[in-house]
């Protein structure tokens, strides 16, 4: 028989894919044609390594600013036992870069980098309709979001408070949405990464900016999904 202990935990599976997921990523196989030529072509290839080499669960490439070649910088993350996001362990980092070895055009060159995780908290103030309870509704206005978020975010994907406002109005009792607040967190527990909410906030309200090598994540739904009633 053979013990082993892991010195740390698993990383790099990846959860089962929802439809929505699924649908990006066969969308995305068609163009590509088993070669990587653009940003896209990239990315698909990258989600396409075989599993016994380990899986990342998002991924974006952005051209290198910086570089006057054609030097990509491909940034990555992983998911931890739990479902949640991680920074992709250096094993992982290896494999994939031999594996888009097979694929990119010989004048490309590909940084593997890690992605920022900012672990971002919902509050809300509703207002409820006559004769509705007040408790219920406050529990099914979270699980509404938490529902909707149930999706992780892609690397560089804006938050859309305008979304967020058209869950809460879905939710019958629910006669009017007072106020939406997102707050960044840090402590303990969580990423770590200090986000500045204001900041990157759009001009006019409608939507959170996420950088193109940061990924939002709703980390513990039950507690960074909250609102209140008035």
């Amino acid at each position: 028989s053979l013990e082993v202990t892991n010195e740390k935990a698993i990383t790099g599976n990846v959860t089962n894919a929802n439809t929505s997921e699924l649908k990006r990523k066969v969308y995305d196989t068609f163009p590509t044609q088993n070669r990587a030529v653009t940003q896209a072509d990239y990315e698909n290839i990258a989600y396409r390594m075989p599993a016994k080499f380990g899986s990342i669960a998002r991924v974006s490439v952005q051209k290198d600013p910086d570089s006057l070649k054609r030097n990509l910088n491909l940034y990555v993350i992983s998911e931890d036992n739990f479902g949640k996001l991680t920074t992709t362990n250096s094993t992982i980092k290896n494999n994939l870069k031999t594996w888009l070895n097979h694929y990119r055009m010989i004048n490309d060159t590909v940084d593997i980098l890690d992605a920022y995780i900012a672990n971002l908290g919902i509050e809300f103030v509703i207002k409820p309709s006559t004769g509705v309870d007040k408790y219920t509704l406050l529990d099914a206005a979270a699980q509404a979001l938490k529902s909707h978020y149930s999706t992780k975010f892609y690397i560089g994907e804006p938050l859309y408070i305008s979304d967020i406002y058209k869950v809460l109005k879905s939710v019958t009792g629910v006669l009017d949405v007072s106020k939406v607040k997102i707050v960044n967190k840090n402590t303990s527990g969580y990423a770590g990464t200090s986000f500045d909410i204001n900041s990157n906030m759009s001009p006019d309200g409608g939507y959170l900016v996420a950088p193109a090598n940061v990924v939002f994540e709703i980390k513990f739904s039950e507690v960074d999904i909250k609102g209140k009633i008035r």
